[in-house]
């Protein structure tokens, strides 16, 4: 949750909604994500979005079993 927080931090130093999400398998974060959507233009650009991703990407596979999300707040239902 400590990087969850410290991206959460980074989302907000850049004028976003300071939300931050880590993605982690067998107590190892694989993936990090912050919110981004006002930079990007992206409406998609959810921390939890950009962490799923994150992970998706490093672990070379969509389907991220035996993975838990953690965010600093409840996470969007999108």
């Amino acid at each position: 949750m400590r990087e969850a927080l410290a991206l959460a931090h980074q989302a907000e130093a850049a004028g976003e909604v300071p939300v931050g999400a880590v993605v982690v398998k067998d107590g190892e974060i694989v993936g990090r994500g912050f919110n981004a959507p006002i930079s990007r233009s992206d409406p998609s650009a959810h921390a939890e979005m950009a962490a799923l991703r994150d992970a998706a990407q490093r672990l070379g596979n969509y389907r991220l079993t035996g993975c838990e999300l953690f965010v600093t707040l409840e996470p969007c239902a999108m």
